[in-house]
């Protein structure tokens, strides 16, 4: 493995395409430190070190001792790692994103949740099992509706919003009866179609939570508590 960098600082922003910019200039693995846990960052993923979307969840989710948690789209597995040391009991942490799978691996590993974590390749929930059940569902969605390119844009950009209402539409048949879907989603996107997908879908807005941004000109978040009809 890549000999780990020194911490980079946290900052946020408010120009996505600058920061994918920045971080495809990223060419070597670095680490952060997000609520206290330091993780592994490899080139080609979203990193929490930019987006502030998990810190928004975090703030607002109740994660029950001994819960089971998947993590859709983990990226660099930062929401599912903060679940386990909440204290769920078992994670399993899905992503697309070959690069995002790798460093998620590598995060269980090195803060000792391999006997409660294992991560899949996977295209939304096409890596699940028939019978796997979730009491938590946690979903840092993507916001603007554009077309991805690569696989660090698809961290973004959910063209049609077709990704999210995939999510939504399937998350009824993962969850325990009850069960709590969570979804951070942002202003930035349009949150009217989302609030709409959420009416056509198995879901109901159990919860709805406001994270406000501390810089000027910052997204403002939107944390959804769903659960089952």
């Amino acid at each position: 493995m890549t000999a780990t960098l020194s911490v980079s600082v946290r900052r946020q922003t408010t120009d996505v395409d600058a920061m994918l910019t920045e971080l495809r200039l990223c060419e070597r693995p670095h680490d952060v430190e997000v609520s206290g846990m330091p993780l592994h960052v490899l080139p080609g993923v979203l990193s929490p070190r930019l987006s502030h979307g998990s810190d928004a969840l975090i703030s607002k989710w109740h994660i029950e001792p001994g819960a089971t948690v998947l993590d859709l789209g983990c990226g660099s597995g930062v929401l599912g790692l903060a679940a386990l040391r909440a204290g769920a009991a078992r994670l399993v942490a899905l992503d697309i994103n070959p690069q995002a799978v790798l460093t998620t691996e590598i995060n269980i590993k090195r803060l000792g949740y391999s006997d409660k974590a294992h991560v899949r390749y996977s295209d939304v929930y096409s890596a699940l099992q028939s019978g796997e059940k979730f009491d938590v569902i946690l979903f840092a969605a993507p916001y603007w509706n554009r077309k991805a390119k690569d696989d660090l844009e698809r961290s973004c950009f959910d063209e049609g919003h077709k990704v999210i209402a995939s999510a939504l539409e399937g998350a009824p048949l993962w969850l325990n009866a009850e069960g709590v879907m969570y979804v951070v989603f942002s202003d930035q996107g349009d949150v009217g179609r989302v609030m709409n997908l959420i009416d056509e879908s198995g879901l109901r807005v159990r919860d709805m939570h406001i994270f406000r941004p501390s810089i000027l000109g910052g997204h403002v978040r939107i944390v959804w508590e769903l659960t089952v009809r």
